[in-house]
């Protein structure tokens, strides 16, 4: 096993790297927010419809990523990272000139294994290589890079798609994709010498505390997301704003989002995890109620933007609060597992996305765009009681691992 000679206060470009690849693969699923009705009408579906290649990328990215990390963890690390990056790369590529819907569903499941290969494969290397006492910080960065390409990323190629289409989009996903594979060939090289079985992989998952805080974030997740995914009709049912008002929106859930990051983490840091979290989950709720009430009284098309630009920027501070909280209290509960808990989180975060696409799509086809903020909120409020129910059960443990903080 190859250890790493980078200076400890030293960022490695292989580091950015993988770091970049994760902004890819995350940018990759949650950009068709930003597209959803340019897309549908380019392909000729329903926004329903277009909703549902979310929810295809999340679910197989969910299901895939514990599975395929498994089945290539003999492979050396460095060679499989590039090739997967590349082929990630060259899929986006394909979908920029996809016929049809049924092609691009089928390339977006490919795009999706293709990232749930790169992402875990990205964990398990920086988990090795990391220098003494800054594991937990190295992965956390691979990690961050799915974080802010819902925050940075999603914003840049809803804007990209408003100047061009949505398949430059997709070009700009392979070009981000393409980069990072170039600079993963300064990854250390490197062959696992252990055999992984997917059961050592979900082992995290058979201690209540980790299983019920999983579980907890993949309902609260769903739920937080499932407004921004369908954000473009239920936006044109409050305010009737045009593409230009929605990249605009896409950009202010964004740029707060970034701000909920830093609060979330300075919050975790000074009043501890668990505060955190729970004022994290119940601003993103109150916002979302509201939404939902102004959805359900006021006449269509009458809510000025501001007040919904504002709602939504509260919104995302208080969601995107939510993972660092989550992060600082799963790590010191890892006992050495810190690659496969955080790979776990974000598969669940994943599977979170695809709830709460096809649930968001089934109600916005049966009931219209102002049901679709009440699902959200209801769905967030249940996975934050769920949230707060996990944290004690840890506090009640009483060992000083699953202790909360």
């Amino acid at each position: 096993m190859q250890t790493t000679t980078n200076h400890p206060a030293q960022t490695p470009l292989w580091l950015a790297a993988t770091t970049l690849a994760a902004f890819a693969t995350g940018t990759d699923d949650m950009v068709i927010a930003g597209l959803l009705p340019e897309l549908a009408t380019d392909l000729g579906v329903g926004e329903p419809a277009a909703g549902q290649l979310i929810t295809a990328y999340s679910l197989t990215y969910g299901l895939g990523a514990p599975v395929l990390a498994v089945l290539t963890a003999h492979l050396p690390r460095r060679r499989f990272l590039v090739a997967a990056t590349l082929v990630f790369a060259l899929v986006n590529v394909l979908m920029a000139v996809a016929p049809n819907y049924p092609v691009l569903m089928a390339l977006r499941v490919a795009s999706a294994l293709a990232a749930a290969a790169i992402v875990p494969t990205a964990l398990a290397l920086v988990a090795e290589q990391a220098p003494t006492g800054r594991r937990g910080r190295w992965l956390s960065t691979v990690t961050a890079g799915v974080t802010l390409s819902l925050i940075a990323g999603v914003p840049i190629g809803t804007w990209i798609a408003a100047f061009f289409d949505w398949r430059a989009t997709m070009l700009f996903v392979a070009v981000l994709a393409a980069l990072a594979a170039a600079g993963m060939s300064r990854v250390p090289e490197s062959t696992p010498t252990a055999t992984e079985t997917l059961g050592g992989r979900l082992a995290p998952l058979t201690r209540p505390t980790i299983l019920a805080v999983s579980v907890s974030m993949l309902i609260a997740g769903s739920g937080g997301m499932m407004g921004y995914i369908y954000l473009a009709p239920v936006s044109r049912h409050l305010t009737d704003s045009g593409p230009g008002a929605l990249g605009l929106l896409i950009l202010v859930f964004g740029t707060a989002g970034f701000a909920g990051v830093l609060l979330g983490g300075r919050g975790s840091d000074t009043i501890g995890p668990g505060p955190t979290l729970a004022a994290g989950i119940a601003v993103a709720a109150v916002m979302i109620t509201l939404i939902a009430l102004a959805a359900n009284t006021v006449p269509t098309g009458t809510v000025p933007f501001l007040a919904l630009a504002s709602a939504t920027a509260v919104w995302a501070v208080g969601i995107w609060s939510v993972s660092p909280p989550v992060q600082s209290w799963l790590l010191p509960r890892a006992r050495g597992m810190e690659g496969a808990v955080l790979a776990l989180n974000t598969s669940g975060m994943y599977l979170g996305f695809s709830v709460g696409g096809a649930v968001g799509g089934a109600v916005l086809a049966a009931w219209g765009a102002a049901a679709v903020p009440v699902a959200s909120a209801a769905l967030l409020a249940v996975g934050g009681l769920a949230m707060a129910g996990s944290f004690r059960m840890g506090a009640r443990d009483g060992r000083p691992e699953d202790a909360d903080r």
